[in-house]
């Protein structure tokens, strides 16, 4: 109650006082905050109940009031102040020790406000750019935390900054050395300058940067508050919609595609073996809308149907990704996924004896197949299920090892086409039909179109030869009654080029005659 009371005085005193210079109200301000843990021995006190706040609210204010005054470009002596006593490294030191109880929630709106509201450049700054790289660290290490809505916030005005300046991304790579030790890129920057064989095994071993904003982002998208979530895939998503050098560096050359298909093995693994295929064919997830809110008693419930919207919903936010990645960076996606969990974790159960295993893996990939909407996910998905046949230029530039298709899952699923079980043909032949519904000429090509062009069709052997072992003459078992019509054949033949011959001779004889007459 009492310092509500001075805070009040104190907002009648500065509204009576005449104008002081922004820089001077600037500089009161900072040090206002700074006094607080001088005077202040008390560590349980709550933020709220100071005027930390409110200096830091009027410090954000005082900053645009002066960027507005100036010319764009020019640096006044606030943003001067504020750079030179490290004002964002002391903050962050705060923050992260939250002392008083809130002040991390209180430093990250204060970034959220600098990082989003001025408009000059401020990462390039090395006392800008290092403080943010160690509060975009500690954003998501608390699971459910308080302060999850302040984190992807902050996390978020970050990536829309880099979206502007995309050259700036390697601020927030961070190498892996050896025994897990974390590099800074001040710290790789000078070990490059000083050894030339440092510069180039960072440069080989790439695989070993870690984007700490990939890291917070995907800590964050697993936030049970639904709203927090789709906020955090929205931040991975304006990452990889950067311009191809720096999507790369988020894509290529760090974890986040091993990430992505962890987490899509991880739901999937976590359904129910059993399922209805009506169940899964019902649903309609999108990403940004699930928000499992499941009423009790609602005719659309089963078992496993929370598990099945999140493994769904995840797998329409990797389709997303791709679509709004830079083309080569959704490739690379679309291959991981193919690979990590297409071939390693879906082949498994779709390939089983078990009926109830591959009745229900094998409606999840139809369901998988009728959301996907990128092409380079729908190409890959279908190279899965109908791997691509060598061609003969193919064969003989690779050869003998191009000639061996992995077509094992195709042949499988065309024997459960004609399955004992009427259920397993029908949710196979609905596989096949939505396959051929989808707009790529590649799954007809494949298989109808090849397999007329190469007149699969058409038996080698119309019949059953047995080869006489003695005489080594073919010998064809035909079937009953075919016998007599082919022995008359042969005799109607076989009289047809004796007469032609016999009348050809008579012809040739009655010639010579004449001629001898003639002469």
């Amino acid at each position: 109650m009492f310092n509500k009371l001075s805070n009040i005085l104190q907002h009648a005193v500065e509204a009576l006082a005449p104008d002081t210079p922004i820089h001077e109200d600037f500089v009161y301000h900072w040090k206002s905050v700074t006094n607080f843990y001088i005077e202040n021995t008390d560590d349980k006190t709550p933020v709220t109940d100071c005027n930390i706040p409110s200096h830091l609210k009027q410090m954000v204010q005082l900053l645009l009031q002066e960027e507005e005054q100036r010319d764009a470009g020019d640096t006044g002596p606030c943003m001067e102040y504020l750079l030179q006593h490290k004002i964002l490294e002391t903050l962050y030191t705060l923050g992260k020790a939250d002392c008083p109880p809130g002040m991390k929630q209180q430093v990250l709106v204060f970034f959220k406000h600098i990082l989003g509201r001025v408009k000059q450049p401020l990462l390039p700054h090395i006392n800008v750019h290092r403080p943010v790289a160690k509060l975009v660290q500690i954003c998501g290490e608390v699971r459910a935390g308080p302060t999850e809505t302040e984190e992807v916030q902050f996390l978020c005005t970050v990536c829309a900054r880099l979206k502007r300046e995309p050259h700036l991304i390697h601020f927030f790579l961070s190498n892996c050395g050896a025994g897990g030790n974390t590099i800074q890129p001040s710290q790789n920057a000078a070990s490059a300058s000083s050894s030339s064989a440092a510069d180039h095994s960072q440069k080989t071993d790439t695989k070993n940067e870690r984007n700490d904003l990939v890291d917070s982002l995907l800590n964050l998208s697993k936030s049970e508050d639904s709203r927090v979530a789709v906020k955090a895939c929205e931040g991975l998503l304006l990452l990889v919609s950067m311009p191809y050098q720096a999507a790369r560096a988020t894509v290529e050359d760090t974890q986040l595609c091993p990430l992505l298909t962890s987490r899509l093995t991880s739901l999937f693994t976590s359904m129910p073996a059993s399922l209805d295929p009506s169940d899964v064919e019902s649903l309609t997830v999108k990403w940004g809308l699930d928000s499992h809110g499941y009423a009790y008693g609602d005719v659309g419930n089963f078992t496993g149907k929370r598990s099945v919207v999140s493994f769904l919903s995840w797998f329409d936010y990797c389709d997303t990704l791709i679509m709004e990645a830079h083309q080569s960076c959704g490739d690379y996606i679309a291959r991981s996924i193919s690979t990590n969990f297409f071939r390693t974790t879906l082949i498994g159960p779709i390939m089983q004896a078990d009926e109830k295993a591959a009745l229900t893996t094998t409606a999840i990939l139809t369901k998988l197949l009728t959301m996907v909407r990128s092409k380079q996910l729908l190409r890959e998905v279908i190279d899965f299920i109908i791997p691509p046949t060598p061609t003969d230029d193919d064969q003989v530039a690779g050869g003998e090892e191009t000639k061996q298709v992995d077509n094992k899952l195709l042949l499988r699923l065309f024997e459960r086409c004609d399955h004992i079980s009427d259920e397993i043909s029908i949710v196979t032949l609905r596989l096949f039909e939505t396959l051929l519904s989808k707009s790529n000429q590649i799954p007809l090509q494949r298989l109808v179109i090849d397999y007329l062009r190469k007149r699969g069709y058409h038996a080698k052997n119309p019949g059953n030869i047995v080869v006489q072992a003695e005489s080594e003459e073919l010998e064809w078992d035909l079937e009953p009654g075919l016998d007599q019509q082919a022995s008359r054949k042969s005799s109607m033949t076989e009289q047809l080029p004796l007469s032609g011959i016999q009348h050809n001779n008579d012809d040739w004889d009655d010639r010579k005659i004449a001629l001898n007459t003639e002469l």
